[in-house]
């Protein structure tokens, strides 16, 4: 997408509740494109259970306030960030980025969890950035849906 897209600076997003096998809940917001996928992943490899999906879009802080008037009406407003991680690596010579999205007071936590991933000698040297985008996701209620959402092929 193009910096010039009005979209730019938006995600789709799926907020869903996780339980683990302690019953400890948490809150998570996963990409659209790739929720199907991370769910299956979290319920059959870690075993958690995964519930009460819901559309969202997460608008980064400068669009959101432009049209503050506009989100504080379309639904339910939280502040979650963008967390970007880029990775460079020499040997192969490509880079790779990934995204997760964390509330703003669970951010610091899920920084040392995805740290916790990254190799030290690559964590603390140029070849890895960490950027934390400030945002909030707007959350419509759909109250009289009578199927699941729909993301993307089925079956």
């Amino acid at each position: 997408m193009t910096d010039n897209s009005p979209f730019h600076e938006s995600q789709k997003l799926v907020r869903c509740q996780v339980v683990n096998r302690y019953q400890e809940t948490s809150i998570r917001f996963i990409e659209i494109g790739a929720f199907k996928l991370w769910e299956y992943l979290m319920t059959t490899k870690h075993g958690l259970k995964v519930g009460e999906p819901s559309l969202c879009l997460w608008i980064d802080e400068g669009e959101y306030e432009n049209n503050a008037n506009v989100f504080d009406r379309a639904g339910d407003v939280e502040e979650v960030n963008r967390i970007l991680v880029e990775l460079f690596d020499r040997e192969y010579g490509f880079s790779q980025t990934t995204t997760r999205y964390a509330r703003t007071h669970e951010t610091d936590q899920v920084l040392d969890i995805l740290r916790s991933h990254i190799p030290k000698e690559l964590c603390n040297s140029d070849s890895c950035s960490i950027d934390i985008v400030g945002g909030r996701v707007v959350q419509q209620w759909h109250p009289n849906a009578r199927r699941n959402i729909l993301m993307g092929l089925e079956g």
